[in-house]
């Protein structure tokens, strides 16, 4: 029979591991919620942290947006690298009592058939031999003498699966938001959980709105099946939109821009500095043509290019965006495509 002074004990050896457990600083591990985005927000280089669109990957950027939102659901479909790389977004909104908004995004990211070649190299020494204990046995390096053995090459996947969840109100002639963000990241047959904050506002001078973002505030964080926990330091966010209209021919002109400010130098496209501390640049223009005819074009901080089309009806909306990668061999261009749907419509169609 199992007493309650064994049950102590193990839950304090458990409870030491934990301890134990190694801590690290990093500069990855939450790029779910800036990459799975919606068409629209990504054909814009995701600087609209200041544009008051009805778009699902607003909220993502501010959580303050999530109230221009309008009762519309948006599903959004991103193929990357070439078809490796596939994933989803579903979001929602709707507004509450007392002036307030909420918004749901659910995200998906998935990468399968990653090929596994530790087991593929026998590294038996310049003899070929196992267990001769010659000259490069052991050594982990591929020698003379050694070979490898593609029939030990194993494949796994990598999902990320992501709920964030915004609610925003006015303040003092501000809209404020509060955005939670919950991550489950496995990686072959292991497993971690997170959870991060992240803290917006917007406000509006006229036809110039400017946006303010606390992301990952003051962290967060990432525990993984053995222990091990991963913090990622927050980051500031400013953005600035401006509204130009040309009446006489229908248009109206849209330029962003956006700066992220980096507690770390997180990506290698973080190449300029603000005194000691690291940002990034990302500017945008949307052209509308009667309101409802769209098109998009984009910079991002790497220097990739993105554009993007659009359009609106009474009840849905489309949208496409392409991202044109920088590098040499192009193996990030990728394709977007949204479609967005009116949830008042949906439920008059399916309940009525």
């Amino acid at each position: 029979m199992i007493s309650k002074k064994n049950i102590i004990i193990s839950l304090l050896l458990i409870f030491s591991t934990k301890l134990y457990s190694e801590v690290s600083i990093v500069s990855y591990g939450w790029e779910l919620f800036e990459r799975v985005t919606d068409s629209r927000t990504n054909s814009l280089a995701n600087a609209n942290i200041a544009y008051p669109i009805a778009v699902s990957g607003a909220p993502l950027l501010n959580p303050a947006l999530s109230n221009i939102y309008n009762n519309k659901i948006g599903i959004t479909h991103q193929s990357r690298i070439a078809g490796m790389i596939n994933s989803e977004l579903i979001g929602f909104n709707k507004n509450l009592p007392d002036s307030n908004w909420i918004s749901i995004s659910i995200l998906y990211e998935g990468v399968s058939n990653i090929p596994d070649t530790r087991n593929v190299l026998l590294d038996w020494g310049a003899d070929g031999v196992f267990g001769t204990f010659d000259a490069g046995e052991g050594n982990g390096i591929l020698d003379e003498g050694e070979r490898l053995d593609v029939n030990k090459i194993g494949y796994f996947s990598q999902n990320q699966f992501g709920l964030y969840g915004a609610i925003s109100r006015p303040y003092r002639k501000w809209q404020v938001g509060l955005g939670v963000k919950l991550l489950f990241h496995t990686i072959d047959d292991h497993y971690g959980l997170g959870a991060g904050i992240n803290i917006g506002a917007y406000k509006a001078f006229k036809n110039t709105h400017i946006g303010v973002v606390l992301n990952n505030s003051p962290s967060s964080g990432l525990i993984w099946d053995n222990g091990n926990i991963e913090i990622s330091p927050g980051s500031l966010s400013v953005g600035m939109h401006h509204l130009i209209s040309l009446e006489k021919y229908n248009l109206k002109l849209n330029p962003l821009y956006k700066a992220n400010f980096l507690l770390n130098d997180r990506t290698i496209d973080s190449k300029l500095l603000f005194d000691t501390i690291p940002f990034e640049i990302f500017g945008a223009l949307e052209v509308i043509y009667k309101k409802k005819i769209f098109f998009r074009f984009g910079l991002f901080q790497s220097g990739s290019l993105s554009t993007g089309l659009g359009i609106i009806l009474k009840n849905i909306s489309i949208d496409y965006a392409f991202i044109i990668d920088n590098s040499i061999k192009s193996l990030d261009n990728n394709h977007l495509i949204t479609v967005g749907l009116s949830s008042d419509w949906i439920k008059e169609k399916v309940f009525n």
